[in-house]
């Protein structure tokens, strides 16, 4: 497998030092260079042509926000995860809305948490996108979010919020966008990818259903079972 190569823009040295001591190798991925703020990193980018960019929020000369908007311009494939502190959430909400995969908190993440954030952004490198150009902004990154994010029990209120909008105008826009309720359209999301893992996957099937963010094993199977019209362990039987 090709490794990805992955560039670190931090502009502190301990940081730095903790982020070159992660073994990339060992999961694929090449650690191809390092800037110490935004502008150096414009530069070091156009040379490298990074696959990934791990960089932090808040730097001197130039920010990972507007970072990440000069790079996207340049190379719309690249893939971002964010390093941050607790009291810069807002630019993490930001930044995800930019298409960022992931973010990091200093000081608190493992070194398990950086290889899924890499994962995740490998994942979504050259993804062709599945999401309607001429759709609007905020459904175009509520879309996104959800398809990467099945894993996780969120509701229609964490999304909304995620996009910057209210709860029940989300509602109407999602539906107008998408021509489904935003509930219908992620369960059909979270079965489908269900009856995928009960096809191609020996996981247990409350392990399928902790994939689809889907807690109780109980209410996964009532509601797999009025997806398909079959029960989880009869349809992994049949396929």
């Amino acid at each position: 497998m090709k490794r990805c190569t992955v560039m670190i823009v931090e502009d502190e040295v301990p940081m730095r030092e903790q982020l070159r001591a992660f073994p990339w190798e060992r999961h694929g991925f090449e650690l191809a260079g390092e800037a110490r703020h935004g502008l150096e990193a414009l530069s070091l980018f156009e040379a490298l042509r990074p696959d990934i960019v791990v960089t932090d929020v808040a730097m001197p000369f130039m920010d990972g926000l507007e970072l990440m908007r000069r790079l996207k311009e340049a190379d719309a494939e690249a893939q971002f995860v964010l390093l941050t502190c607790h009291s810069e959430f807002g630019y993490v909400r930001d930044a995800l809305l930019l298409g960022a995969c992931d973010y990091l908190v200093k000081g608190m993440y493992r070194e398990a948490d950086l290889l899924e954030a890499l994962e995740r952004a490998r994942g979504k490198r050259g993804e062709a996108s599945s999401v309607d150009p001429g759709m609007r902004f905020e459904i175009r990154q509520a879309v996104q979010f959800i398809e990467n994010h099945l894993h996780l029990p969120f509701t229609v209120t964490d999304v909304a919020e995620r996009v910057g909008l209210s709860q029940n105008y989300f509602g109407i826009l999602f539906r107008r966008e998408t021509g489904r309720y935003f509930q219908d359209y992620v369960k059909g999301l979270r079965m489908e990818k269900a009856a995928a893992l009960l096809r191609n996957s020996s996981l247990k099937i409350y392990e399928i259903a902790e994939q689809v963010g889907i807690g109780n094993y109980r209410y996964f199977t009532d509601v797999f079972q009025k997806h398909f019209g079959i029960n989880p362990r009869e349809f992994r039987g049949k396929s």
